[in-house]
């Protein structure tokens, strides 16, 4: 009777933390940016506070051919500096950067995988919705723009800015969530199957 030699089932190696580490380096380089973004939206938001208030929309105008339709554009330049992105843009930027902090600490450390995908996927949401809201606002104050020329057609530009705008904060977030989603599949853990070894040695 022939006698079957079974390879002693042994735990599969377990996926490399090289890939957790390099989320943790992806994860520190975008909150890098966060960070400069923030900067940039509080320096930004001053600057235009400083322009506003300096602009007088009847003295730039008072030598225009048609100087009520130059102060109405004035007034649009000026609503710039009033719009939410600049303050809550840096919010959400300094948020963004403190939270890649812990964020990537804990995807370094690779220890806690379900805890460092979950920050990670928390990150991405988060940026996204700046992101969607930040290209809202400025879509909007666009609209005020097209606004005060109804004799014009603003239909194209409007399409292009809508698609550049929108689709450029879908096509960013959907690249980074397929890099976590590639290293949530990379680190899955390991299934175990006891597989019989090819090698037989039979006895007659």
């Amino acid at each position: 009777m022939a006698d079957g030699i079974y390879q002693i089932p042994t735990k599969p190696p377990g996926p490399s933390p090289w890939w957790l580490k390099g989320g943790a380096i992806f994860i520190a380089f975008m909150g890098f940016f966060s960070l400069i973004g923030a900067i940039s939206f509080l320096v930004g938001g001053m600057m235009m506070d400083g322009i506003s208030e300096d602009m007088d929309p009847e003295e730039i105008c008072q030598e225009d051919d048609n100087p009520e339709d130059c102060e109405i554009l004035m007034e649009w330049v000026q609503s710039f500096s009033d719009l939410g992105l600049w303050d809550i843009g840096a919010a959400f930027s300094a948020f963004l950067f403190l939270f890649s902090i812990p964020t990537a600490a804990v995807m370094w450390s690779a220890e806690d995988r379900d805890m460092a995908l979950k920050l990670g996927w928390a990150w991405i949401v988060i940026h996204a919705a700046s992101q969607l809201y930040i290209t809202h606002s400025y879509m909007t104050w666009l609209d005020d723009l097209y606004a005060l020329d109804p004799g014009f057609d603003f239909g194209w530009i409007r399409a292009f800015n809508l698609i550049a705008g929108y689709g450029g904060v879908l096509f960013c977030e959907a690249f980074f969530a397929a890099v976590l989603a590639l290293i949530s599949y990379q680190t899955r853990p390991p299934t175990a199957l006891e597989v019989p070894s090819a090698f037989h040695d039979n006895d007659q």
